[in-house]
């Protein structure tokens, strides 16, 4: 159950963190996915630290990076509606 909220927490996050991100310029969109896996790691860094889940450093690290990259992924497929 709390993998799910730290996924969960991760994803909202990251997605706040995109849009601010691409309104106010302070990225290129191609850094995006920097900036995603960063968040990830900070995040797991988080988990790991407040021992919200018995996990070790590095499971809690990719946990978190994979619900950044997912989200960051996400927001470019409703931005391009799938299209190639």
């Amino acid at each position: 159950m709390v993998t799910s909220i730290i996924t969960i927490v991760t994803v909202i996050v990251t997605f706040i963190f995109g849009i601010i991100s691409k309104h106010f310029g302070l990225l290129e969109s191609k850094y995006i996915p920097i900036q995603n896996v960063v968040i990830g790691l900070i995040a797991g860094v988080i988990c790991y630290s407040l021992q919200l889940e018995s996990m070790n450093l590095s499971t809690a690290i990719i946990t978190c990076i994979i619900s950044a990259l997912g989200a960051g992924g996400t927001y470019d497929l409703t931005r391009t509606g799938g299209k190639e």
